[in-house]
């Protein structure tokens, strides 16, 4: 019987829907209110001219031939474009954009589960409601939705459920159409976010639960190899999104080298995070935007690590004919997220929230199917299932409206990762920034001091605590803080460009001269570095060659009131 044929099957269905729409929007409907954060959303968004402009032909071709910010997700791009079209600069659209995709994905995976598992033992409205229920308010996933930055994770998820669905539609009739569309929604995920590179995969395992395509009972070789077969379109896709992404990471600088990273360090980070994952799965409390990298792991972490992902393996593939449900979540967990497991470093952190975001579909489909699976066994009753399961969401439900309330603005997010995490460098800095942008310069030199004694080779807080000094007159500590910072990132324009100015303050021209240069070398377009050569060639009286770097840059940066204020007083 078709899970939604009768009346009150029918009516479950749309229950249960109106529940996940209500708890989405219970958790999330807050972000209306939001700010956007200086972490990321910044990059992404307010200071990116081209999607401040909004949707154009040139700006989205633009999009598609550009690595942004290390990435390549042209997709993700033309939708914040398509933000400014549609709501201007409002950063509450554009945080509900991302709470609409969520919901959207929820009610995806819900229909998924429900079409998917009619007619299986442990299938079913009430474990496709609770795997979706988990999904829609898990502590974790907030991240991802709350930050308008990551709008690469909910508009990937989106083509990947939508190539679930239409992979299911193959599986049942073999239609190419299906295929097609499945291809296609793969490759559309892959130019919203990298990490569907992982689909066919994905799509493997469905084939195994809960679309029961292979029978491990009767010739499983042939069968395994006409399911892989049939996916190597999708795995073609794979690699070349692959390629891209390496050379856009490569390209932007965001690729760490072993020498930063060591290989050992990273395995080790790699295991670790595989279990500290699965202990944010049962226990998402403090949860931080941005997790430090270990300078070093205990042997016993990774080692035990490595033992219990081994074991969790072994059980599950020796119960594979039994209990197929089992190493589908398991290894849809372990193999999502090998993208982002760090074994390839991409920035500095140890793990981050919102790589979970696919990865933990498959445990919720474990936990909730499995759980099912007892209660027709007869060993777990079934009213105490139904009860802790609700019991669960709620407690979640709850958890992650606190959790979505840190991400308010940019000083509620730091101040909750600072509060939770030791030795966080990069929220230290950040929020240096943001205090020193309100001129709160007292406190936001006690945090860049915190980033540097978290992170010695931190050469940008070096030179941001550096202007702080030379702005109270403590040249000679700026300019060693200047020297230690250009001794790390010898290329590094801003070092160069404000040395300069402490060595102007000292009268010391040649070498200000020297400093501007080299900044201008590295940063063609500086501005305001130009302002400050003209007005290094008018102490030295050359009003010819002061009006001329003053005007270029005006060219450069036509609201530049210093250029232009100065440009005025020059005879």
């Amino acid at each position: 019987m078709n899970v939604t044929s009768s009346v009150y099957d029918t009516k479950k269905v749309l229950l249960c829907s109106a529940l996940l729409a209500a708890m989405v929007i219970a958790v999330y409907g807050q972000c209306g209110g939001f700010e956007l954060v200086t972490y990321d959303d910044t990059s992404y968004v307010i200071d990116n001219a081209r999607v401040m402009q909004g949707l154009s032909a040139e700006n989205i071709g633009w999009a598609f031939s550009t690595f942004q910010l290390s990435n390549y997700h042209p997709l993700t791009v033309v939708s914040h474009m398509l933000d400014t079209s549609l709501f201007g600069d409002s950063p509450g659209a554009r945080h509900l954009v991302n709470v609409f995709f969520h919901l959207l994905n929820v009610l995806l995976l819900f229909f998924f589960l429900l079409k998917a598992s009619a007619g299986l033992e442990e299938g079913g409205v009430w474990p496709s409601f609770f795997a979706a229920a988990l999904f829609a308010v898990h502590p974790v996933h907030v991240e991802s939705v709350a930050w308008v930055a990551e709008r690469k994770d909910v508009l990937s998820a989106f083509f990947w459920l939508s190539a679930m669905h239409c992979w299911l539609a193959y599986a049942k009739n073999r239609s190419m159409a299906n295929y097609g569309l499945t291809f296609f929604f793969t490759g559309l995920g892959i130019l919203a976010k990298p990490m569907v590179v992982t689909l066919p995969a994905a799509l493997f395992l469905l084939d195994v639960w809960p679309l029961k395509r292979v029978d491990f009972r009767e010739n499983p070789v042939a069968q395994l190899g006409r399911v892989i077969v049939e996916k190597i379109p999708l795995l073609c896709l794979s690699v070349l999104s692959s390629v891209l992404t390496v050379m856009a990471q490569e390209g932007g600088g965001a690729m760490q080298s072993i020498a930063s990273f060591p290989l050992s360090l990273r395995i080790s980070n790699a295991l670790v995070s595989y279990v500290a994952y699965l202990g944010e799965l049962v226990a998402p409390v403090n949860l931080a935007v941005f997790y430090p990298y270990p300078h070093a792991i205990p042997v016993w972490q990774p080692v035990l690590a490595l033992l219990f992902i081994v074991a969790v393996s072994v059980v599950c593939l020796r119960f594979l004919r039994r209990f197929p449900l089992g190493a589908v979540g398991w290894f849809w967990y372990l193999g999502t997220l090998v993208p982002v497991i760090g074994l390839v470093q991409v920035g500095d952190q140890a793990m981050a929230d919102r790589y979970a975001y696919i990865p933990f579909m498959g445990l919720y489909m474990l936990l909730s199917f499995g759980a099912v699976r007892l209660v027709k066994a007869g060993r777990l009753p079934g009213s105490a299932v139904f009860g802790a399961g609700a019991v669960v969401v709620g407690v979640l439900l709850v958890a992650a409206y606190t959790q979505a309330g840190h991400w308010h603005n940019s000083e509620t997010l730091y101040l909750r990762a600072l509060s939770v995490t030791e030795n966080n460098h990069h929220m230290n800095y950040n929020y240096a920034n943001l205090l020193e942008r309100r001129k709160d310069y007292n406190k936001a030199a006690e945090h860049y001091r915190a980033a540097i004694k978290a992170d010695p080779s931190h050469y940008k807080a070096m030179t941001n605590l550096a202007n702080i000094l030379s702005r109270r007159g403590k040249v000679l500590a700026a300019m060693d803080l200047y020297e230690r910072a250009l001794a790390l990132a010898p290329d590094y324009a801003t070092a160069y460009a404000n040395r300069g100015i402490g060595y102007h303050k000292q009268g010391r021209l040649d070498l200000a001269l020297a400093d501007y240069r080299k900044a201008l070398e590295l940063e063609p377009r500086n501005a305001n570095t130009m302002v400050n050569i003209g007005l290094l060639y008018y102490m030295r009286g050359d009003n010819s060659a002061a009006k001329d770097w003053l005007r270029r840059a005006l060219e450069i940066d036509p609201q530049n009131d210093a250029a232009r204020k100065n440009l005025s007083m020059i005879p």
